[in-house]
């Protein structure tokens, strides 16, 4: 007993370790400073009109569930932005269709499904993955309602324009290269190819915050990053801990028995593998081509990459600070739905 208690454990804190070492510096720090960045510097006007209460639903849901084809972040990655653009003043519903498009619908993962599966399988997986980011958001609304986080609105950024102390295109540029730190620490790039890029592009990210923002201003941004910072990851580091224990415990193998048909369960097990079992972005791609050589049907496999991507139990538990308990389970719940139910539909066209 002792020996297993000990093996787990190891589990767990490699885990830890390898997403320390393979996430943080350039994937999860950058996150946080955008999220930081869009607290302090993007006006509230800005969100509302696109993602708010009383936008456009169609606009702002089509923006919300088409932001993972820019951004590319994993599901860790899009809880402080969606911290961020909810506190800002997003919409309820949108910022819910940003919480699974973030790493749900994506580019870089399109093309290496395609590669892997089929190029039919990854685009009726992108289709429906934007659907169920917008069912999803719907859903929740109609729940919840759309209201917004009225906390902390931040007026800064919107006082300078007024008054002509920025140009808006001195903001734009600022935010282009800020986000490009996001993605560059997302991308399937070599390292040779990688630190370069993201060392220029952060240079250049703090040269244009010195130039057009002043000392208060930045300082307001390291405090909004510093809060996300303090909110999101050590409860992120518990969740990545409890993965690291549970996986081992789901020998991969011993899911072809209950996954080789499309059945209701064979697509229900395989999005509660996903939930469970987390893997960084574009690595669900290979583990699903394992599940599919090891005789998972296409239906199952379909649900299991809708799920994965997108929840997980440190997303979750993260998710569950930002916008409470009962939230949180409802939209795992719906996810989970969802993606049950758009696989079985899938394998039953898809012998």
């Amino acid at each position: 007993m002792l020996d297993f208690l000990i093996e787990i454990s190891w589990s767990g804190l490699y885990a830890l370790y390898n997403y320390l070492s393979v996430h943080v510096l350039t994937c999860l720090i950058p996150a946080f400073f955008l999220a930081g960045a869009f607290n302090a510097f993007i006006p509230q006007k800005t969100i509302t009109n696109y993602m708010g209460s009383k936008s456009n639903k169609i606009i702002a849901y089509f923006v919300a569930a088409t932001s993972g084809l820019i951004l590319e972040v994993c599901s860790c990655t899009i809880l402080p932005l969606f911290a961020g653009i909810w506190k800002k003043g997003a919409g309820f519903g949108p910022a819910i269709t940003f919480l699974f498009a973030g790493p749900g619908v994506t580019l870089l993962a399109t093309p290496l499904i395609a590669t892997v599966i089929g190029t039919p399988f990854s685009v009726t997986k992108l289709i429906l993955s934007i659907i169920i980011a917008i069912l999803t958001g719907i859903t929740m609304e109609a729940i919840f309602g759309m209201d917004t986080n009225k906390d902390n609105f931040l007026e800064t950024a919107e006082n300078d324009i007024k008054k002509g102390k920025r140009k808006r295109y001195h903001t734009i540029l600022f935010f282009v290269f800020l986000t490009s730190l996001v993605i560059i620490g997302t991308a399937n790039l070599t390292n040779i190819i990688k630190y370069p890029l993201f060392t220029i592009s952060s240079i250049i990210t703090i040269i244009l915050a010195l130039k057009y923002y002043s000392k208060e201003e930045n300082i307001l941004w390291m405090k909004e990053t510093f809060g996300f910072f303090k909110m999101v990851f050590p409860l992120l580091l518990v969740g990545v801990f409890l993965v690291g224990v549970i996986t081992p415990l789901i020998p991969q193998e011993s899911l072809r028995p209950y996954v080789g048909n499309n059945t209701l369960f064979a697509n229900l097990l395989a999005v509660l593998f996903g939930t469970i079992a987390y893997f960084p972005t574009l690595v669900e791609v290979p583990v699903a081509k394992t599940f599919m050589d090891l005789g998972m049907h296409t239906g199952p496999l379909m649900a299991y990459l809708l799920a994965d991507p997108a929840v997980s139990l440190q997303t979750l538990l993260v998710a569950s600070k930002i916008m409470k308990p009962k939230r949180t389970l409802v939209y795992a719940f719906l996810i989970i739905i969802f993606s049950t139910t758009s696989g079985l539909i899938y394998g039953w066209f898809i012998k």
